[in-house]
């Protein structure tokens, strides 16, 4: 495949970008990365959470005032514990003590939940149990439907049979299932 950009050089980079939920992909080749700087991202594990918390301050143009408004602050909170600054947090991405959380919780709340969609963790556990249970009910739904279908058919055949007692009493079923 040819280099969207330049459309002359074999494309070996996948760059896709996520903005607001807008996905865009680019399939480049190792001169367009380069000219646009994206052959300069390295993938560093396990993550540094601070280039991660650090990088929310980095971000340029109208974001900087509408995401993330309360990480990139300049109200700088301390820790009455051990002294850590809120800033200093960001910076290491470390927490000084057990305290720091609950200090700095009012601004670490809303970030966790875009993040991770909740502000306390439930477990895994809970979450596959979760998961079991959903499973279960949608399989109790689908026998149920399974049953209706099969008593609606028995229903036509009594009714084409000219057996209306029974198939009143099938036509009860099905309601009270439904």
């Amino acid at each position: 495949m040819l280099c969207q950009n330049c459309n002359e050089n074999e494309a070996n980079i996948k760059y896709t970008q996520i903005i607001n939920g807008e996905k865009r992909e680019m399939i480049l080749c190792e001169n367009c990365a380069k000219k646009l700087g994206i052959d300069s991202i390295s993938f560093d594990m396990p993550i540094n959470f601070s280039n991660f918390f650090g990088g929310f301050g980095n971000l340029i143009g109208d974001y900087e005032t509408e995401f993330m408004p309360k990480l990139i602050s300049n109200q700088s909170s301390k820790c009455k514990t051990c002294g850590l600054t809120y800033d200093e947090f960001v910076q290491t991405g470390k927490f000084g003590c057990k305290d720091c959380y609950e200090t700095f919780q009012n601004r670490l709340d809303p970030i966790l939940k875009t993040l991770h969609g909740e502000t306390k963790y439930i477990g895994r556990k809970s979450n596959v149990q979760n998961k079991k249970v959903k499973t279960k009910i949608e399989n109790q739904q689908s026998e149920k439907e399974d049953k209706i279908n099969e008593l609606k058919a028995k229903l036509k055949v009594l009714i084409k049979e000219e057996k209306y007692e029974e198939a009143a009493k099938v036509r009860d079923q099905i309601k009270e299932l439904e």
